[in-house]
């Protein structure tokens, strides 16, 4: 199928959400086309002029804020992951693409995996936006858990990219827990360096 594209330097995943500010006259042109067809469009991540193939539709699910000069901004939720194959020749101010939909094995997921990074991303959240921050429970995941958490954390854009391109939800989250395993002595680390400043020198063990 033909899709329009939107290219951007950040990743989405599908089913999570991300606000756009909407300004260049051929984008807000793709985004009123969206929004009046309830139509889908692909993000692709852009690096240095390089468009990456593998990428994530998107529709938009509300329009927060609109401009008398036509600039908008949009909450926007991923959809489905797809593949480019090829970018069409059209008149549009936009590109569109020649796509292929990318689907998953068929393995069960791993719940005790789900748990571990479950575990470990709540407590990341919790050290790093602080006691009031949103905490992810089972009934927040959806069928891809480790596109649920993979936003807040702290992964790299080329890391991001690598997450969204593997076909198994099981690796997925295997690449997401050793990067939690990874960050956590890090973010308690700092965390204890924060509190010998605030402290004047005593600190509590950090478990």
């Amino acid at each position: 199928m033909t899709i329009s594209l939107f290219p951007l330097n950040l990743v989405l995943f599908p089913s999570v959400r991300l606000p756009l500010h909407i300004f260049e006259p051929r984008y807000k042109e793709l985004m009123n086309e969206c929004v009046e067809r309830g139509s889908e469009f692909g993000i692709n991540l852009v690096v240095e002029g390089h468009m990456h193939p593998v990428g994530c539709a998107a529709r938009v699910v509300e329009v927060t804020q609109s401009y008398p000069d036509g600039r908008m901004d949009v909450i926007v939720e991923g959809t489905r992951r797809f593949r480019l194959l090829e970018l069409k020749n059209n008149d549009r101010p936009f590109a569109t693409g020649e796509i292929e939909g990318l689907t998953d094995d068929e393995i069960p997921v791993d719940q005790l995996l789900v748990q571990n990074c479950l575990e470990k991303y709540n407590l990341i959240v919790s050290l790093v936006y602080g006691t009031s921050a949103q905490r992810l429970t089972n009934d927040d995941l959806g069928s891809c858990p480790a596109f649920d958490m993979a936003p807040k954390s702290g992964l790299s854009i080329d890391q991001k990219q690598g997450l969204l391109e593997v076909p198994s939800e099981n690796a997925r989250l295997e690449l997401l827990h050793d990067h939690l395993a990874d960050l956590l002595p890090m973010i308690k680390k700092a965390e204890a360096v924060q509190r010998v400043v605030q402290s004047d020198g005593y600190i509590r063990a950090v478990t």
